[in-house]
Parts: structure tokens; C-alpha cells; sequence
């Protein structure tokens, strides 16, 4: 078996063979919700005087969701899975572009919780479970397949990776 079609596989398995109406309802009413937390918490941050933090939180989210939609999806033109395969399963009120590759949804949700995790653990930890419930989510709806999830996931740890470097080279230690 190669990567695509572990890929399909995977795909059907979390969009149709777990699908049920239970599952379905968590999803869009407790889950999607519940993902608004990963903006709220940098704005919390925000407002407690930690400011660095949350903007470099916010940053990173949605810097990631734009390089994401702007630049990597028009370079690498690969369609939803509605076109990919057929009997994809759509639930959901997400927002359809024509390319899939990566997911700019998982970009976002992990641009917004790794700079936290990487300075709050706690708090962080909780975060990163949140955004691999919306990589986990995007799939389930139908939205994305595990690959679009896993680049998405590798975009923004690479991208984290060389901002903390960089940061690390600006930035005077703490004393």
C-alpha cells in the first residue's frame, strides 16, 4: 500500500466508518466551539500583560493560515477530498476553497498553540490537544485528508522551529 492510498484509507475510516450522529453533534457543537479558544487564550494572554506572547501566538496562527491559502495551495493545486474520491461524507459550516493541500485550518490551530506550548506548558498542552481535534475534526467533516492534516501540522512546526531560532539570536536572555 503507498502513501495515497493509506491516505484514502484513512480518510474513509475517519469520515465514514466512525461517522455517527453522536459523533457528528460533538463535533459541531462542542468541538468547533471549542477550537474559538485558541484565539481567546492569546487574547487572555494579552490582557494579563503578557503581551510578546500573545502576539507572537497570533502571529504565527494566522501568518500560517495566510502563507497557507496564499502561497502553498495555489503551488501545489490539490483538490478537497470531494473531488479526490467519492461518497465523501460533508458536515459542517467550514468554509470551502477549491485546494485542500495543506490545511490552512491546522496551520492556524497549531501557529496559535505551539509558540504557547513552547512558553506555557500547562496551558500549552491543552492547546495542542485542541488543535489536533480540528486536524481530527477537518477530516471527519470531509474537509481534508490525513495528509493536508499532517502537512499542515509539519508547515507549522517547521515555521515555529526557525522563528524561535530567530528569536533566540534577537532577543537579549532573560536575567
Amino acid at each position: 500500500m503507498n502513501l495515497f492510498e493509506l491516505n484514502e484509507k484513512i480518510f474513509f475510516f475517519l469520515n465514514q466508518k466512525i461517522a455517527n450522529p453522536f459523533l457528528d453533534n460533538f463535533v459541531l457543537f462542542v468541538l468547533i466551539p471549542l477550537f474559538s479558544l485558541l484565539v481567546l487564550v492569546p487574547i487572555y494572554f494579552l490582557l494579563k500583560g503578557k503581551k510578546f506572547l500573545a502576539i507572537y501566538s497570533l502571529f504565527c496562527g494566522f501568518f500560517l493560515y495566510w502563507f497557507g491559502h496564499a502561497i502553498l495551495k495555489p503551488i501545489f493545486h490539490i483538490p478537497r477530498p470531494l473531488a479526490l474520491f467519492e461518497n465523501v461524507r460533508i458536515i459542517g459550516p467550514w468554509h470551502e476553497s477549491p485546494y485542500s493541500f495543506p490545511s490552512t485550518t491546522t496551520m492556524l490551530a497549531f501557529g496559535l498553540a505551539l509558540p504557547i506550548f513552547l512558553k506555557e506548558r500547562k496551558i500549552g498542552i491543552f492547546l495542542l490537544i485542541l488543535a489536533f481535534l480540528v486536524g481530527f475534526s477537518v477530516i471527519y467533516c470531509g474537509f481534508h485528508t490525513p495528509l493536508d492534516v499532517l502537512a499542515g501540522i509539519l508547515f507549522s512546526l517547521i515555521f515555529i522551529f526557525f522563528f524561535e531560532k530567530i528569536l533566540k539570536l534577537r532577543l537579549p536572555p532573560k536575567s
